[in-house]
């Protein structure tokens, strides 16, 4: 079963809540089964600091579980990349209001040792790194091959620091800013037709023409790619044909976190409401309910779990309350649920309570959301604390 993954942003809190799903699919030796990576954000952080931990290798779910969560659970809870980047402005004040996307990578190359380039990440799993172009208004992904969009156009001279495509990925406005890339220094292609799968796993295809093109742009600025698209879902998810070709199974990992109603705000305050909370919130919605008729009406086999969705009603709305109601006793309430989907969207340092929170959720709504829909291919696996 090959399994496709969309890890959505949301800072450390889908970060952790990612890496608690991984533990529960590594319980079943099912890391060594995921072909496809698509993440943003969040996303894009966990799965940079897993390769970061593993010589940039996809790991096995033994190594996973017994090596690479106890180092991921020691960065995340001790070290603070808000806090690191604070102090890098007030050492160049004069910066303050430039972006700060070049210092974020730099902090993760220095804390987090994510040290390689775009080019030497492993062929398998296929890894997509998304980030918005502001330029083409576009999703812009980073692979091992190739980077681009198919507006602006396709590199494959890929010789970048993989910290520079996180912090893109991560680089919210206003916060972050963008990652700005040099565009003349490399050459540009377009596909002459567009493919409907763009690229095989391996990397470019010789069926697949191109022809060069010059960059209408000398620069471009990559943002953070939950503008685009929150949940890393374009690469994995067509709307007409469903999962991408060579996925058998897509798991929908959404640590995005909940919207909540808020007073009015005068001036800017209102206007970033309707743009970085009402309408992306829309788009979010809108490509989860994508994958949600896929999966319900096509039958095509997939999971979508959602941060502060409680054990209860994930199995009250799969109709096994009568096989399964035991199952909600080991896990946590639906107070506790809330708490992780309320919890903030930050890159600062997380207590040991907090990532237990946000870590135990993101392996409970996997176990019991795999359980109750899927019973043939998962059994419900308590959650165990581990250090």
């Amino acid at each position: 079963m090959n399994l496709g993954l969309a890890l959505s942003g949301g800072g450390f809190r889908a970060t952790v809540y990612h890496l608690g799903m991984l533990a529960r699919l590594a319980k079943d030796d099912h890391l060594e089964n995921v072909t496809h990576l698509s993440t943003v954000s969040g996303g894009s952080l966990c799965v940079g600091l897993i390769f970061a931990l593993n010589e940039f290798l996809w790991p096995s779910s033994q190594a996973y579980l017994e090596t690479i969560l106890p180092q991921a659970r020691a960065h995340v809870t001790g070290y603070d990349f808000q806090m690191g980047l604070l102090w890098r402005v007030l050492k160049t004040p004069w910066r303050l209001f430039e972006t700060k996307a070049d210092d974020l990578s730099a902090l993760m190359k220095k804390q987090w040792g994510v040290t390689a380039s775009l080019r030497d990440l492993p062929e398998h799993p296929r890894w997509m790194i998304n980030a918005t172009c502001y330029e083409t208004g576009k999703n812009w992904r980073f692979e091992h091959f190739r980077m681009g969009d198919y507006k602006f156009g396709y590199t494959n001279d890929t010789d970048v620091p993989l910290s520079d495509a996180l912090a893109a990925s991560a680089g919210f406005p206003g916060l972050i800013g963008p990652l700005v890339l040099n565009a003349r220094a490399r050459s540009w292609y377009r596909y002459r037709e567009q493919p409907a799968v763009e690229a095989p796993p391996a990397g470019p295809s010789p069926a697949l023409k191109t022809e060069p093109v010059a960059p209408a742009f000398s620069r471009v600025h990559l943002w953070d790619g939950g503008v685009y698209d929150n949940h890393g879902l374009e690469g994995l998810h067509d709307f007409h044909t469903g999962w991408l070709q060579g996925i058998d199974f897509l798991v929908f990992s959404d640590g995005s976190g909940k919207s909540k109603p808020e007073s009015y705000r005068l001036g800017a305050g209102a206007f970033l409401r309707i743009i970085t909370g009402v309408m992306m919130d829309q788009i979010r919605s809108l490509r989860a309910r994508a994958v949600m008729e896929r999966i319900d009406d096509h039958k095509s086999p997939g999971a979508y779990l959602a941060i502060g969705t409680p054990c209860q009603r994930v199995i009250e709305n799969a109709g096994r309350q009568a096989e399964m109601a035991s199952v909600c006793q080991d896990c946590l309430g639906e107070q506790d649920a809330e708490r992780a989907g309320n919890f903030p969207t930050v890159i600062r340092r997380l207590s040991q309570e907090e990532f237990e929170l946000l870590f135990r959720h993101g392996f409970e709504v996997t176990d019991y959301t795999l359980a109750a829909y899927y019973p043939d291919r998962f059994q419900h696996i308590p959650y165990s604390p581990s250090r």
